[in-house]
């Protein structure tokens, strides 16, 4: 029998090293593939653990805080903080510090928007001012955002120049009018209280006008400038926090983050009315005003210049004289160093007071930003309209222009109407006494893959997420401005402490706002967390799962989440802002133990497609052998030889080809591994030998079967094969189809083996360049395991190299056993280029009809990979179409070259 198998393998070489070929496939591939899969997973296993733990492990957030969006995705918003004012109790933050494994429980309680009023002096130029008669200028300031791409302009204010003395110490914008003898002058914006119902953004709000005589100036005693100029009034919004100071210390480093000053204490709190506050050095804004200024007629006589005359002067002709710039962090800079002092003024009532604290103008809570989804799955944030009274300070302190623009978030004004001059007092007032500066720059930093939001102390960008997007905000991100409505949230820019929390919420010029509990969230490090194992990771669980219980709070476990892209459509603004197509990083839970569980998944496919393929090529090139040995084996079972014997001659054949393949896989994929950069141990590489063996010995059992089973009788009869309608194709693509219909299982096996290569390779090619070699959607799963790799490649070509010889070697065979009906043909006039194209045509269409099944199957695994089905994915699958039929005709010319050795007239004497 061992002869009987050498025989076969001497006097059928060809065969013989195709068999050896498929199988060294095979068997180099699994060595290839364990080699990359263990040095993938131990750098996947490094790069996990190194980002598996960001700033805190648990969020922990009031009862209902969730959106819908965070459930319906198992994400954390970036603004998660947005809308939440308290939910959270202390004695329920003291019974999270108090749960076994909590290393820290960091509170944060957001407070208020407020503002801080900031103005810069700008002097009128000298040359303006030459001559000595009445001037008349017109201030007029454009609120730029958005990287120019929103511009609010607001009502102007007026400079008139006098040349005679002002008569009234009062005026100039604060209260009483100013005159020259000659008119009422300045009323416009002149400070007083707004009645209720007044709009924010008109002229009597915005506007302000001015008087400057040339004799004695402003007639304002302790005036700061004597110049004629004007002011650029900045109205910053700033949001306020309050923490632990120590909780948070050990959470983030804040305490080492102070440019100036001091830090707070556990238990600072409020006292002469001041709140204890760290300022943040950063405004968190990014806006500047554009100022111009412009001469106008010069009147006769000094204007009565109120809200009508104002709004009449807005289009009236002006020659430009200067025009400045100024920007929100070179002004917040300034009200940081210089702290404002307070004059409150009502219609016929003033209570002056210098205070040492800085004065909370306004007190503003907003809520969050609600989205839907679109059919393509972006985010469209839905816009909100916020009426009248939700701007009334009372005060002599306009809020921004800004707020005018698009909003996205409910606002709602706390400021209670003064009724009495008590009111009005500035022992009444919430100050702020500012103790130490910190740079948010210079806090702990975390790992960008595994990061997440520590409580606002950066601005929460939108980066552009196309073309026109990038050019509109000239290739910036969209960051927070003045208004406190819009879809980005401004930074935390003052903090405070827990306890100094109540005197500044509760001064006696707010309403509204309750008694509650104060805090919002609560973010929760646990202790003995050292990477993503198990032990780590049934610690945290264990954690959030006593939070849940005993609080009955909301419970978000962010260990081993990491930021993940998503598109939010913002639609067009009020004021020249284009519709934006915008990316924010938010969090996506969990992201960790998928990458663990998911590592090498496709590496994994892509070794079993590999052997299957190879199974498939082996299979058919042996169960053609098995055919062809027909009249031989059937003489063998006529001599005596039992169907056991039959069966383990053909699979002693395979296994011994096996054997050989095995050794030279092990041999040369050492070689291929270190040329690839992979840890192949050499007694990894050994199991080359015993896959070989299997995969030889799995495709042998079918033809070793068939083999078994020959009758001698019929094997040494020629054989007859039943009558059937006859058909006359009409072209020789027709002929092609026919002749593929013919052998339908070996025909099968060639589609099938081209069409799980197509499929591998439209897979990989389709996660690299449409989903950026992304599978599980987050900065993490970007940067390791699960990423298409050289390995990867490798592997998926050599699946098509074996699908394609399996379509060759389907021609090929087709060619041997029609011999004699190709000789006939070609005894009627067919030339030999007609039979090359009728043999490249069958080889065509096996490479189409596979072609065109792998694609399909590598667009669905592509699809359900990413989640999604971009259009780039139709092009590569179009490509891997065409470029498979091409390929699949060019292996049938081989086959078709055999044709001219066609020994026809020994075949026609054979038939």
């Amino acid at each position: 029998m061992g002869r009987l198998a050498w025989s076969q393998v001497r006097f059928r070489l060809a065969r013989t090293l195709a068999l050896i070929a498929g199988v060294l496939v095979a068997a180099t591939a699994f060595t290839v593939l364990t080699a990359a899969s263990h040095t993938a997973q131990a750098r996947t296993v490094g790069k996990v653990s190194a980002n598996f733990q960001p700033a805190y492990d648990i969020l922990v957030r009031p009862k209902g805080a969730r959106s819908a969006v965070e459930s319906k995705t198992g994400t954390v918003a970036p603004d998660f903080l947005s809308g939440i004012y308290g939910g959270i109790t202390m004695a329920q933050w003291h019974q999270i510090e108090r749960i076994p494994g909590v290393q820290v429980a960091a509170p944060i309680a957001m407070a208020s928007y407020a503002q801080l009023q900031a103005s810069v002096f700008v002097p009128v130029p000298a040359s303006a001012l030459k001559g000595s008669g009445r001037q008349l200028y017109r201030i007029s300031t454009t609120w730029v955002s958005d990287d120019g791409a929103s511009r609010v302009a607001q009502p102007p204010s007026y400079l008139y120049v006098t040349p005679l003395p002002l008569k009234s110490g009062s005026g100039n914008g604060l209260g009483k009018p100013a005159t020259d003898g000659t008119g009422t002058g300045c009323v416009v914006g002149d400070g007083s209280l707004l009645p209720p119902g007044t709009s924010p953004f008109g002229t009597l709000a915005q506007s302000t006008a001015s008087c400057w005589s040339r004799v004695n100036q402003y007639d304002v005693p302790g005036s700061a400038h004597t110049e004629a100029g004007y002011y650029v009034t900045w109205n910053i919004p700033v949001l306020i926090a309050a923490i632990d100071p120590d909780a948070e210390a050990k959470l983030d480093g804040l305490n080492k983050s102070l440019v100036s000053g001091s830090y707070l204490t556990e238990d600072e709190g409020a006292t002469d009315f001041k709140t204890p506050v760290l300022a943040s050095s950063s405004s968190g804004m990014d806006e500047y005003a554009q100022t111009t200024l412009q001469q106008l007629t010069a009147p006769s006589a000094m204007p009565d210049m109120d809200a009508a005359w104002a709004n009449a002067q807005d289009s009236a002709p002006g020659h430009t004289v200067a025009t400045v710039r100024t920007t929100a962090q070179q002004v917040y800079s300034a009200d940081l160093k210089n702290p404002p002092t307070v004059q409150v003024i009502t219609r016929g009532l003033t209570a002056s007071g210098i205070a040492t604290g800085t004065p909370i103008a306004g007190y503003w809570s907003v809520g969050p930003v609600h989205y839907r989804r679109t059919a393509g799955g972006a985010l469209v944030a839905r816009q909100v309209t916020n009426p009248t009274p939700s701007w009334y300070t009372g005060y002599p302190y306009p809020v921004s222009m800004d707020n005018a623009e698009s909003q996205y978030r409910t606002v709602t004004n706390h400021q209670k109407a003064p009724t009495h001059i008590a009111d009005l007092e500035p022992s009444t007032l919430s100050l702020i006494k500012i103790t130490g500066v910190f740079d948010p720059a210079k806090m702990k930093v975390f790992s960008a893959l595994s990061e997440v939001p520590l409580g606002d102390y950066q601005p929460v960008a939108a980066a552009p997420a196309n073309t026109a997007s990038r050019r509109a905000l000239h290739g910036g991100d969209l960051l927070p401005n003045q208004n406190i409505g819009g879809l980005v949230s401004q930074s935390v820019n003052l903090i405070t402490t827990l306890s100094a929390l109540p005197q500044l919420e509760h001064g006696r010029q707010f309403t509204g706002v309750p008694a509650r509990d104060p805090i919002s969230v609560i973010r929760v490090r646990v202790a003995g967390v050292t990477g993503p194992g198990a032990l780590s990771r049934e610690r945290i669980n264990t954690v959030a799962q006593q939070i849940e219980q005993r609080t009955g709070l909301d419970v978000d476990v962010v260990a081993g989440s990491s930021p993940a892209p998503e598109t939010i459509d913002l639609p067009a603004g009020r004021f020249s802002q284009p519709p934006l197509a915008l990316t924010q990083n938010w969090v996506k839970e969990g992201v960790a133990v998928l990458i663990l569980k998911a590592v090498d998944k496709t590496s994994v496919a892509l070794y079993v497609l590999i052997l299957v393929v190879c199974v498939l090529f082996v299979g058919n090139a042996a169960t053609a052998a098995v055919r062809g040995r027909r009249r031989e084996l059937g003489v063998l079972a006529s001599l005596g030889w039992r169907r056991s014997r039959l069966f383990a001659t053909v699979l002693g054949e395979l296994a011994g080809i096996g054997l050989v393949a095995g050794l030279l896989a092990a041999a040369i994929a050492i070689p291929i591994s270190a040329v690839l950069g992979l840890n192949a141990a050499p007694q990894r590489t050994l199991l080359a030998v015993p896959v070989a063996i299997a995969v030889a010995v799995a495709a042998g059992l079918g033809p070793a079967w068939l083999a078994a089973r020959a009758d001698p009788v019929s094997s040494v009869r020629p054989p007859v094969l039943a009558v059937r309608r006859a058909h006359q194709p009409a072209s020789i693509t027709g002929l092609a189809a026919l002749n593929v219909t013919r052998t339908p299982g070996r025909t099968a096996i060639g589609m099938v083996s081209l069409a799980v290569g197509i499929a591998a390779v439209t897979m990989l090619t389709a996660v690299t360049f449409a989903f950026r070699g992304v599978i599980v959607g987050s900065l993490l799963g970007d940067a390791i395991a699960v990423q298409v790799r050289s390995a990867d490649y490798i592997a998926a070509a050599a699946t098509v190299i074996l699908g394609v010889l399996a379509v060759a070697d389907v021609v090929f065979l087709n060619i041997r056993e029609r011999a004699a009906e190709l000789a006939t043909i070609r005894s009627f006039g067919w030339r030999d280029s007609a039979l090359a194209r009728l043999v490249i045509t069958e080889g065509a269409i096996i490479g189409l009809t596979g072609s065109l099944i792998g694609a399909g199957l590598g667009l669905a695994a592509a699809a359900w990979f990413a989640g999604q089905l971009p259009a780039r994915l139709l092009l590569i699958a179009a490509v891997a179409v065409v470029a498979g039929v091409l390929i699949t005709a060019a292996a049938a010319l081989l086959p078709a070259a055999l044709l001219r050795r066609l020994p026809t007239a020994h075949l026609l004497a054979e038939e």
